[in-house]
């Protein structure tokens, strides 16, 4: 969506739901969804990619449309993730010809080399499905009065009252189906980053237990009432942002004026791809930028006038174009990681020698980017621990 009045309207509206401020009043939702991760950790371990991609919907899409994710199998979720994939693809800048040779656009449907068009009717048919799906059905249960309070029932409560058009309504199902995919792809990849960092850095996941333990005692599980008592886990969660960025490559822009940079001109009308990637493994601001060192990050006083060791922000994005909805995923994955480090311990899966098999630090391509699929062992760290986690999931304690 280019810059301008459109792009504005929907930025506002955005960032009305997801500021700083507001951010808090959806971490009841966060610490529930939490709470079933980890009850859903012990039931099947070996699952955690798809339980964490669980988590991370059922938080965003109880916020946006009072929706309950199902266990398994949800229809929304398998086409919210379905449309995000092709997006993924498509923003990609150089997969398809056109991308090369614009004029292609023009060419039909039949043609050979035309089968971008042929795709992007395809994915324009499962976005639009995306957008309209839960929207509606959030309608229909607003008429039968069993609507949940979310944040489409507020808005729509609003269009009524001040008899808001039709392309209001339109501004309202387009932000809320991009905070999906805003925020929780992001979610999911940092989480799972940080899942495959404690297996190869088990002195990290320890020093981060013992952290935890400090300020719980064992006894509980950590809050964001606990965040400021602990600082470390804050470190280890901007070094799993900063490690491998769930967005390598920063989705494509168009430069609106020429413009200079460092002597090199770039003419208006220009296609610019910020190297995240590039920008969060950087030698000069981070040493050893492809070991995961938390500590990095401790001390930022210092780091700043060492001119080292910025928090990665770049990973939600630049300028005007930062994510707002980056405190509601920060916290998402802060908690997440706290809570998985105080009652479970993150180990190497065993061969049938019990020898460790290590895995390697391999990275899905596209906009949004994943670890590869690896296997490890999550284990209660002892039996008090888990029996914590049914008791919490139960809410009992």
């Amino acid at each position: 969506m280019p810059y301008g009045p459109r792009w504005r309207r929907h930025r506002t509206k955005f960032t009305n739901y997801f500021h700083f401020s507001l951010s808090l009043v959806y971490q009841p939702i966060q610490i529930q969804e939490t709470h079933t991760l980890l009850r859903n950790l012990l039931t099947s371990p070996s699952d955690f990619s798809h339980h964490i991609r669980r988590s991370a919907a059922a938080i965003i899409l109880n916020i946006t449309y009072g929706y309950d994710v199902a266990e398994r199998d949800d229809p929304y979720v398998a086409l919210a993730d379905g449309a995000m994939q092709t997006m993924s693809k498509a923003g990609v800048f150089g997969t398809y010809l056109v991308d090369y040779i614009p004029v292609l656009k023009y060419v039909p449907l039949w043609m050979p080399g035309a089968s971008f068009k042929r795709q992007a009717r395809e994915w324009r048919y499962l976005s639009r499905e995306m957008l309209d799906s839960q929207f509606m059905t959030v309608k229909e249960n607003m008429v039968k009065g069993t609507a949940v309070s979310c944040i489409t029932t507020q808005e729509l409560e609003k269009l009524k009252e001040s008899g808001g058009s039709a392309d209001k309504e339109e501004l309202i199902k387009n932000v809320v189906a991009i905070a999906y995919g805003a925020g929780a792809d992001t979610t999911v990849s940092a989480i799972t980053s940080f899942i495959l960092a404690m297996v190869l850095y088990p002195d990290i996941q320890k020093k981060a237990q013992d952290d935890i333990d400090r300020i719980t005692g064992g006894g509980r599980l950590p809050t964001f009432a606990d965040k400021t008592s602990l600082p470390y886990i804050s470190c280890v969660v901007w070094e799993c942002l900063r490690w491998n960025p769930a967005t390598p490559m920063a989705v494509p822009h168009r430069v609106t004026e020429d413009d200079e940079y460092n002597g090199f001109r770039i003419p208006k009308g220009s296609t610019i791809i910020a190297n995240v990637w590039a920008i969060l493994h950087d030698e000069n601001k981070y040493l050893e930028p492809f070991r995961f060192n938390p500590e990095r990050f401790e001390h930022q006083e210092k780091n700043k006038l060492a001119g080292i060791n910025d928090l990665p922000q770049a990973a939600f994005g630049f300028g005007r174009r930062i994510c707002p909805g980056r405190w509601l995923a920060h916290d998402s994955i802060w908690i997440a990681v706290a809570a998985i480090l105080s009652v479970y311990n993150i180990s190497a899966a065993v061969d049938d020698k019990g020898l460790p098999i290590l895995p390697s630090v391999e990275y899905s391509s596209g906009t949004l980017s994943h670890p590869k699929p690896f296997e490890c062992r999550i284990i209660p760290r002892s039996d008090a621990m888990a029996s914590l986690i049914k008791q919490t999931a139960d809410g009992k304690a």
